[in-house]
């Protein structure tokens, strides 16, 4: 396994109240584990506030964990020291939701993927204008955008070079947080092409995490599902979509929109909205919009446990 991640665990403090606020605790993240391997894509889907960007940015250490382990090939991520970490991070890359945000619009573009070639000593001068030209041709933009600043790109123009600027330094692995979903389903396409060549073409490893089950289903061969910071149901991507075996999951998959307007769907009567992640229920997090709950749902949490091989689940009632 490429990357590991074992019952990683993130809690934020925050204000809430007024006029006079008090400190609470949001409870992020809560024993998530997955693992990803070479030119492998692992989807992580979910309702927003599930944890799931949350997830990528304590496997990459952008965010500390409260408690956990993430091993990358083989080495303490975690744990790493300052120089230890950096020479990681050359080979564990993100690629943002928002492009407009993530480039700084005072950089032209070539300054951009030159950056981190200089930052980590891998190329300067003319040797890193050469790459980050190569680069700009791999994904698709002329060589004309290397003088140009990121306002003068479309989004999807933008979102290719967020992309160029992860691949800069020859990652291993990518975690790609909401990457087309700010986009055009046209362009949405022609990004999740580029995507795949990638990680054919360089063996790359991809986390991608997504609330548009469609583009899992498409990109991913495994998926997990998590819910309120935990993970609820993991497996093979098609296995997953076509029979799901968590209440939650059957819900994300009638919720997503088809694209065949002939295919009738079943419907799963879901209700209440989402449970505070300040004040999460007791036991399954989701029995309070589950029809199936019954008292040991509402007292235990369930484990996340084998069904069937490269399936798992966390529900008392799932077979």
């Amino acid at each position: 396994m490429l990357l590991e991640v074992v019952d990683i665990a993130k809690t934020f403090v925050l204000k809430q109240g007024w006029p006079v606020p008090k400190l609470v605790e949001v409870r992020a993240l809560d024993g998530v584990s997955f693992g990803v391997d070479h030119a492998e894509a692992l989807g992580v889907v979910g309702e927003s506030g599930c944890g799931k960007s949350t997830a990528a940015r304590v496997a990459l250490r952008l965010i500390e964990a409260d408690r956990g382990r993430v091993t990358f090939d083989g080495r303490d991520v975690l744990g790493a020291r300052p120089a230890e970490l950096r020479a990681l991070r050359r080979r564990m890359q993100i690629v943002f939701q928002d492009p407009a945000s993530a480039l700084d619009p005072r950089q032209r573009v070539g300054a951009a993927l030159m950056e981190p070639l200089a930052v980590h000593g891998v190329a300067k001068g003319e040797e890193a204008r050469k790459r980050a030209l190569a680069i700009l041709d791999e994904v698709g933009l002329p060589k004309t955008a290397f003088d140009r600043f990121p306002h003068e790109f479309s989004g999807g123009q933008r979102q290719r070079i967020g992309i160029a600027r992860a691949l800069a330094l020859e990652p291993d692995v990518i975690f790609a947080d909401e990457p087309v979903s700010a986009l055009d389903v046209s362009v949405q396409a022609q990004i999740l092409k580029l995507l795949d060549d990638l990680k054919q073409r360089r063996r790359l490893a991809f986390v991608f995490v997504s609330h548009d089950l469609g583009v899992v289903r498409h990109f991913c061969e495994r998926t997990v599902v998590m819910y309120l910071g935990r993970i609820i149901e993991s497996g093979p991507t098609g296995e997953i979509f076509d029979a799901p075996k968590h209440p939650y999951t059957r819900v994300l998959r009638e919720a997503s929109p088809a694209p065949d307007p002939t295919v009738a769907k079943a419907k799963v009567a879901i209700e209440g909205e989402p449970p505070s992640p300040v004040a999460p229920p007791p036991g399954c997090h989701f029995h309070p919009r589950c029809p199936l709950a019954t008292d040991i749902c509402r007292r235990d949490a369930p484990a996340l446990r084998d069904i069937a091989p490269a399936r798992r689940v966390a529900c008392h009632h799932a077979l």
